[in-house]
């Protein structure tokens, strides 16, 4: 679901919301794909906002929140341009870390 989201002030970014579920917690995805811009050759900065429902602890953050910047308009290219896509790929490699398993080990003792 897309929401976008606008500012009163003109050199704020604006920013497309998104609500999704990652095995059973629930997300919110927040991406300006122009953050910063520079406008004499083009130079943009992307944001990218993770934020978990009730502030659950994710692969990529233990507090529930990843603030992400990627350089160049072309930085999603690999998702067709699509930050959910981006977000589902991150949390799915890094749900894969050693520690991460671990934190997910119940323990029978």
């Amino acid at each position: 679901m897309r929401s976008p989201e606008t500012s009163l002030e003109p050199d704020c970014p604006t920013y497309e919301a998104f609500q999704l579920t990652w095995h059973g917690i629930g997300l919110t995805v927040r991406h300006s794909p122009a953050w910063y811009q520079q406008q004499q050759d083009g130079f943009v900065t992307q944001h990218i906002e993770v934020i978990s429902d009730d502030r659950v602890p994710l692969p990529i953050t233990e507090t529930g929140y990843r603030s992400h910047f990627m350089n160049g308009q072309d930085a999603l290219g690999e998702f067709e341009g699509d930050p959910v896509a981006f977000v589902n790929w991150w949390l799915d490699e890094a749900a894969q870390s050693p520690d991460w398993l671990a934190s997910r080990q119940l323990s029978l003792f």
